[in-house]
């Protein structure tokens, strides 16, 4: 298994394998491939993709808010899951300096002391902020090293 910048595939690879890897995870894609191709574009956002033989396995995807940083997703295939690779994509967060924020779902328990060993603590809650189903969002953050 490789972690890599994506560079290793072609755009349109990419593109579905984030696509199968959210809908997989998820049940459904939040995103549709063209909103997932309109994000590899911007000059904000950065993708770590995990891959093995041509297949996205799993990817961190980061977006730059003025000087903050924002995990705006996290997922790994349902098969691949509970193997450590989420904490293997999470410690590419090691290298950024500045503060960092994310969002995960209240009932998510696992993933939030996963983030809490990652140096991230509860700074809030987004009421309903989740669809399918409704759910609370606790706010998460990381303070600048």
């Amino acid at each position: 298994m490789t972690i890599s910048n994506g560079s290793n595939l072609s755009k349109q690879q990419l593109v579905d394998g984030v696509f199968t890897v959210l809908k997989e995870a998820y049940g459904q894609s939040p995103w549709s491939k063209n909103q997932i191709r309109a994000d590899f574009e911007q000059d904000n956002t950065d993708y770590f993709f995990l891959s093995e033989d041509e297949q996205v396995l799993g990817f961190l995807s980061t977006q730059d808010l003025f000087g903050e940083m924002e995990v705006t997703n996290i997922a790994i295939l349902p098969a691949y899951q509970g193997r450590g690779l989420s904490k293997q994509l999470l410690t590419n967060l090691n290298e950024m300096d500045g503060p960092i924020f994310l969002e995960v779902r209240e009932s998510n328990r696992k993933a939030q002391g996963l983030y809490q060993r990652f140096g991230f603590a509860k700074v809030g809650c987004r009421k309903n902020y989740y669809h399918n189903p409704i759910e609370d969002a606790v706010l998460m953050k990381r303070e600048a090293r």
